[in-house]
């Protein structure tokens, strides 16, 4: 599996091969090294509050879209210029509520800047 990794240095994303392992040793392209803790993604999982407060507290902009009468998108961008974002839809268009869109979205989001920002959280 590939995932991304964020140097808390330089801020390089670097794609890396993940075979199970918890803890990632990264050299990044600028030659700064760290270690990157990989976080199980689950769509179920709940995020921890202090992980949950750092990765809001580095959110410098978030974007909410509706893309159509049943999906939702969040744009998170944090201060390191990094983009993630998160979807959400029904499957029909009679159960569509905004604010719900908005929410799972958003929840998805910081769960996908969870895996590619390990490195910041530690």
């Amino acid at each position: 599996m590939i995932i991304e990794s964020i140097c808390p240095k330089c801020g390089e994303i670097n794609n890396l091969e993940h075979q199970g392992e918890k803890i990632l040793t990264v050299a990044c392209k600028n030659n700064h090294y760290y270690e990157h803790i990989v976080l199980p993604y689950s769509r179920m999982a709940e995020i921890k509050d202090d992980k949950r407060r750092k990765l809001e507290e580095m959110i410098v902009e978030k974007k909410f879209h509706r893309m159509s009468d049943k999906s939702t998108i969040c744009l998170l961008i944090f201060e390191n210029g990094y983009e993630v974002e998160g979807r959400s839809t029904v499957r029909d268009k009679a159960d569509f509520r905004l604010v719900i869109g908005k929410d799972k979205a958003y929840e998805q989001a910081l769960k996908h800047a969870m895996v590619a920002m390990g490195a910041y959280l530690v």
